[in-house]
């Protein structure tokens, strides 16, 4: 395996894995289908990509691909925001808007070393703080993210306006 960093030019490499990733995201929140159905794959991907797009517009935004001849099978994509405002943070932070792996090659450490990468990447860039969002059932995710050094946030709440 090997990681490389791109940008917006590999964003159609992104779409099978963000797929997956959408998929697993029904699965560990069915709960969140009150919010409305889960959308099919295709319409999420087309979503989630006008985001990529704005996001890799801005300047240091990355992403890293896992790869394995020449195939993707993860990825993890970072843009950067202004400090924190309550506590004394570096001027940027950096925000992991996506790090996902195809389930057959997870728990093969793929995870870890795109998670390292964005580390070195940050710190290339002087950046001293990430921030990531968690669906708040992902307890794999959640344990990752701490056993990584990150510490638990906001709490963030989502639902429909009543009538």
């Amino acid at each position: 395996m090997r990681i490389v960093r791109a940008g917006i030019e590999r964003i159609d490499d992104l779409q099978p894995l963000w797929e997956s990733l959408h998929e697993h995201h029904a699965t560990v929140a069915p709960h969140l289908e009150q919010l409305g159905p889960v959308r099919a794959a295709d319409q999420s991907w087309a979503v989630r990509r006008e985001l990529y797009e704005e996001w890799l517009a801005e300047p240091d935004a990355f992403v890293l691909l896992a790869e394995v001849e020449g195939e993707p099978i993860g990825y993890a994509l970072v843009h950067l925001r202004g400090p924190e405002e309550t506590w004394a943070t570096g001027e940027r932070i950096g925000v992991l808007e996506t790090l996902t792996v195809l389930p057959d090659e997870r728990g093969r450490g793929v995870g870890s070393a795109l998670f390292e990468r964005i580390y070195a990447e940050l710190r290339r860039l002087g950046v001293t703080e990430l921030q990531v969002a968690v669906i708040s059932k992902n307890a794999e995710a959640l344990r990752f993210y701490e056993r990584h050094g990150l510490l638990p946030f906001t709490v963030s709440f989502m639902g429909r306006v009543s009538d």
